[in-house]
């Protein structure tokens, strides 16, 4: 079951094309990574699937119904987007206060449960502007999540926290998927933590989506490479082709290989050198992060797109 559909969707502020024909569908128990630098138009697609604002032309459908205005299904729905917004004379306490009446819930102790979780405690009758920005995000988060929605969509979540807040946050969000079968769609640009995190990522630029991919399949188009560097590089170039190993001299006047065998097994390299009196100064694998892979793909966008004008 799609619990996210959105269908050609398209978004403009004037002659900004914020979203350019975005087609995504997100289902049901899955962690979708959407991945953007600043302005790409994340925030704004998030905006479209919350009926926050409405398209240009294109649909949003949530739980297989369409969004619009009079949509009645947002009980079943978290969220936050931006900057967590609170009552800035409120204390934590009566912030979440709020929320349970404005979501008509009846059970107070679930103000409690949730301060827990997100390890509130000791903030609880602080109002919200005493609190740092680890914490408003802390609070934000627990706005978004005190009613147990099916469907939670966060826009960059762990702004602010801590590397500890990130690895709670981040095994939160996990528990959620697995114990509760929660879907939930994330935006960000700190792309290491999509990586650990998601199902599913999709990269988006200048409001387009560039590219959807299984986290699983990410390995295999990720760029690995054996970079060698000894004191007769073109000579070990040779050496190398002799035996089948097809390499290259790169600008850095490193050897590169990308051979599989090489990769797994790059003591046979070394040991082949050697053996040819060109022990390697330096040996390492290279493998691309989903940063380098992230930006690799944009730059490859770029040049089939200016490539057509």
């Amino acid at each position: 079951m799609n619990i996210i559909q959105t269908k050609n969707l398209t978004k403009s502020f004037g002659d900004t094309i914020a979203i350019n024909n975005v087609s995504i569908n997100v289902r049901e128990g899955e962690i979708y990574g959407f991945l953007g630098l600043n302005g790409a138009g994340k925030t704004t697609a998030i905006r479209l699937m919350l009926g926050m604002i409405f398209p240009d032309t294109g649909s949003v459908s949530l739980f297989n119904h369409n969004v619009h205005k009079a949509y009645q299904d947002w009980n079943n729905i978290g969220y936050m987007v931006e900057t967590p917004y609170s009552y800035p004379n409120l204390s934590v306490y009566e912030n979440l206060e709020v929320i349970c009446r404005l979501r008509g819930l009846s059970d107070r102790t679930l103000i409690d449960k949730i301060i827990i979780t997100l390890q509130l405690s000791s903030y609880k009758h602080k109002k919200a502007k005493q609190l740092s920005l680890g914490n408003n995000q802390r609070l934000g988060l627990a706005k978004a999540l005190i009613h147990s929605p099916k469907l939670l969509l966060l826009d960059e979540p762990i702004n602010g926290l801590d590397p500890a807040g990130i690895v709670e946050i981040r095994g939160f969000l996990k528990d959620l998927v697995k114990n509760h079968n929660t879907t939930i769609f994330i935006s960000s640009h700190i792309l290491s933590e999509i990586s650990k995190i998601a199902t599913r990522i999709g990269i988006i630029h200048n409001g387009t989506l560039i590219k959807e991919i299984d986290t699983a399949e990410l390995e295999n188009q990720t760029i690995k490479k054996v970079c060698i560097n000894t004191s007769d590089n073109p000579t070990a170039l040779k050496v190398l082709s002799n035996v089948g190993v097809t390499s290259s001299i790169s600008t850095e006047n490193i050897i590169e290989t990308s051979n599989m065998d090489s990769i797994r097994n790059p003591e046979n390299i070394t040991q082949l050198l050697t053996s040819k009196g060109l022990p390697p100064k330096s040996i390492y694998i290279y493998e691309e992060d989903l940063e380098r892979y992230f930006l690799r793909i944009i730059d490859n966008n770029k040049k089939d797109y200016e490539t057509t004008i």
